[in-house]
Order: C-alpha cells, then structure tokens, then sequence
C-alpha cells in the first residue's frame, strides 16, 4: 500500500508540489515549529499588514522537513491563510485543531480554492500519532501571528 492508497491524491499532491515553499526577503516574521517525537520541522514566514483597518496576512511562505502529512498540510494551510485577516486566520488555526482533536461539530469555512484539500487532512484523525503532524504547521503559524500582533 502506498501514501496514495492511504492519504489520497490532494494529500499527495500538496507533499509532492508544496504551495508557497521557500523563504520570504524582509518577512515581518519568522516562526519554527519542532516536534521531536517524529523530528518534523516547519519554519514559517510571514508579512503582515493593513488593508484599510484590518490586519491581513499579505505573503507566507513556509519551508522544512518531515513527514508526507506535515508537509501537505502545511502546504494547504499556506494557501488558505495567505491574504486573509489575521484574526480570522487565528480563528481558523483554533476551529482547525479542533476540529483534528475530534469536535465534529465546528465549522472551518474554507475559502472555495482550498476548501477540498483542508477537508483532506480531516482523514488524518483516523491516525491519531499522525494528528500532531498535521497540527504542527498550523500551530507554528498561530505562534507566529501572536507573537507579533501581542
């Protein structure tokens, strides 16, 4: 069986050919996520800015190494952020965890683009060490964005 029988095609796809991969020139920030039970490794950066009165994330790029799903969802998270409103985005990270922490009952409202392949990642819970993986690049970035908005 392969990563593709067991995680699908959008998982493989976005680990095959990441979104947004690289490192922004003069980010406003820049955030690392380490997990050391499996060794993954997310460095996220990030320009924030206004747009009129509201606070957006105007470019991410993110960068790293680790496992297939770690990889993928921090690709997918980097397609749905990118030019939102922060605080929006920090609502999404929290219903995102939860929603991989198994409440069934929160809504995400993904953007049309990229709402099939954040649904993808919802498959993941069915292994639940994989869980953290896929959390790892959602956590770094809300880390990221509230540190520098604190």
């Amino acid at each position: 069986m392969n990563y593709r029988d067991v995680f699908g095609e959008i998982l493989a796809d976005h680990h095959e050919s990441p979104r947004n991969w690289g490192v922004l020139d003069g980010p406003c920030c820049t955030e690392g996520g380490y997990n050391p039970l499996c060794g993954d490794k997310v460095s996220i950066t990030f320009r924030t800015g206004k747009d009129g009165a509201v606070e957006k994330v105007q470019d991410l790029a993110i960068s790293g190494e680790g496992c297939s799903i770690c990889m993928a969802s921090a690709s997918i998270m980097s397609e749905l952020v990118k030019g939102q409103n922060v605080r929006d985005v920090l609502a999404l990270v929290e219903a995102f965890r939860m929603k991989m922490q198994g409440e069934e009952s929160v809504p995400l409202l993904p953007s049309e683009d990229s709402g099939e392949d954040v649904t993808a990642l919802y498959g993941i819970k069915r292994f639940p060490v994989r869980i953290k993986c896929a959390l790892l690049p959602w956590t770094t970035l809300k880390k990221g964005l509230e540190s520098s908005h604190a």
